[in-house]
């Protein structure tokens, strides 16, 4: 009998790292187990701690501008921008190489972001006329990418690729218009002085773009940390920057052709996965769930208008815009997908969690009552959408693998 040697502990730890990374899914793992911790503890003894803990406020001056940022914001403005930064150079690669270089595919998430925030914000308007409530039809309009993209992450084994693409595409859509939503009818102070120098800096790095990533790496680092301070100080979601600065980044024609892009997706990528995103969850999916404000009648039209806006309305809108873009012929299902994975994910991003809060302390401002009843809405809507799409994905696949072994 021959007796294999041990590997070296340092090796054998160096392979299940490997594998670990590799490992979509474990991502999607410790996005929701750092979820559900948060929704345990603020629902416990030791809620007043961890809000206490995410409202400690820091401040970086600098030449008379100050920013003054609680630890969330820090989170959701801050370490949010390198998630962003990874997802705009993974649709940047497919746009130039891969499964969105065919206008008809790069055309369909569009499409349905744009429908998937239509429909939501009308079903809302429909449950909430009333001169308070009306203002939280901006709620339901809003994708939480990064919970989204954990769900789908634990089906890795049952979606293709091109269907992770198509959501995370839609994603961004999603996320910028909600960005010029807010801006337009929510926001109190918009500094134009920073939102031209923010735009600006996006023209001077896209005319630079392809000298930058081969003479100046550091630059880019330099240039993007000051485009994230204007955009900030202009009152706009700075964490978008991380999405405007990968997709400007330069991408070769070959895939096999070495790329500072790549360099950048893949340094990043894992500090995304483990660290931004569990914390990111850990921070925002703290919600008070209090029996008496979801038995409260005054507070029903809000709830039925956000948690039917997210479900049905997100279900609607995407699906609905998909399938009309598919049938005019103006586009193409994502390859390997059929409906049943278009309807799945359709609900998915119906998970809504941190810009839909945002939204509702902007929209509900003056009433707390109103702003925690919104919260738990949120909060069901985004488990409901979770469950129906990964249930709703997981027939779609079966039964496309069975069709596949009929054939």
């Amino acid at each position: 009998m021959i007796i294999k040697p041990k590997k070296p502990f340092v090796e054998t730890a160096h392979g299940v790292l490997k594998s670990v990374l590799k490992d979509e899914a474990a991502g999607g793992k410790l996005i929701m187990l750092f979820a559900v911790l948060a929704l345990i503890v603020v629902n416990s003894p030791l809620q007043d701690i961890y809000n206490t803990f995410w409202h400690l406020t820091f401040s970086v001056g600098f030449d008379g501008i100050a920013i003054s940022l609680d630890l969330r914001e820090w989170v959701n403005e801050g370490l949010m921008a390198i998630f962003f930064l990874v997802v705009g150079l993974e649709i940047k690669r497919e746009l130039v190489n891969g499964e969105l270089k065919d206008p008809k595919k790069a055309v369909l998430p569009l499409a349905a972001a744009i429908g998937g925030m239509i429909v939501p914000a009308l079903i809302y308007l429909a449950f909430n006329s009333g001169p308070e409530t009306i203002k939280g039809w901006g709620i339901p309009i809003a994708t939480d990418i990064a919970f989204a993209v954990a769900v789908l992450a634990f089906l890795s084994k049952h979606v293709p690729f091109s269907l992770k693409l198509f959501l995370l595409t839609l994603a961004i859509v999603d996320d910028i218009g909600a960005i010029f939503i807010i801006a337009l009818f929510y926001a109190e102070i918009i500094n134009y002085w920073f939102l031209a120098i923010s735009i600006l800096t996006i023209l001077t790095l896209w005319l630079t773009r392809k000298w930058l990533s081969k003479k100046l790496v550091f630059v880019i680092v330099l240039i993007g940390i000051s485009l994230w301070i204007t955009t900030h100080l202009s009152g706009i979601h700075a964490s978008i920057v991380g999405a405007a600065l990968g997709l400007l980044a330069p991408v070769p024609k070959s895939p096999d052709t070495p790329s500072f892009s790549k360099r950048l997706e893949n340094f990043f990528l894992p500090i995304s996965t483990f660290i931004v995103l569990p914390v990111f969850a850990f921070a925002n999916a703290g919600v008070t769930l209090s029996g008496g404000t979801i038995g409260n009648p005054d507070f029903r039209p809000v709830m039925i208008g956000i948690v039917a806006g997210l479900v049905i309305g997100k279900l609607v809108g995407i699906s609905g815009a998909t399938w009309l873009m598919v049938k005019l012929g103006f586009a193409t299902l994502p390859t390997g997908t059929n409906w049943g994975h278009i309807v799945g994910v359709s609900l998915i991003a119906g998970i809504g969690f941190t810009v839909s809060i945002f939204i509702t302390g902007l929209a509900f401002a003056d009433n707390e009552q109103l702003i925690e009843a919104a919260k738990i809405s949120v909060f069901i809507a985004s488990g409901l959408a979770a469950g129906l799409g990964s249930f709703v994905i997981w027939i779609a696949s079966k039964k496309a693998k069975m069709t596949i072994r009929n054939e």
